[in-house]
């Protein structure tokens, strides 16, 4: 399985709620969404609009990782197929509470553009 390096650089630095290097990875113009049950529950354009939204995901969570399962790319397109995992820092609007321990299957689809990634759909 191959994931393009950018991809790869991204998904570490999410692991390591390293939000500067999740940044780095990501066009000024990016486009951000997360779908749950076909409805966007978070959007964010732009890298300021995404890095707010990223420096609060890192705080919600003691711990975060992605493990990819699989990955397929055509084109610019990337859809990788992610196991994620976190455990909640404290209680959140959702209803999860802190020490909450999240498992689930989900899939996420980068686009890329001159070396950088323009779009992230993620789905739960």
């Amino acid at each position: 399985m191959v994931i393009p390096a950018v991809i790869a650089a991204y998904i570490a630095a999410y692991n390591a709620r390293d939000v500067d290097g999740m940044l780095d990875c990501l066009a000024e113009e990016v486009v951000f969404r997360n779908l749950s049950a076909g409805q966007v529950t978070a959007e964010a354009i732009g890298k300021p609009s995404f890095a707010q939204m990223a420096h609060a995901g890192a705080a919600a969570f003691s711990t975060r990782r992605q493990a990819v399962r699989q990955a397929i790319t055509v084109a610019d397109t990337t859809l990788v197929e992610i196991d994620y995992t976190a455990t909640v820092a404290a209680d959140l609007p959702n209803g999860w509470k802190a020490g909450q321990s999240l498992a689930f299957v989900g899939a996420s689809l980068f686009r890329i553009r001159s070396g950088q990634i323009v779009e992230i759909v993620d789905q739960s």
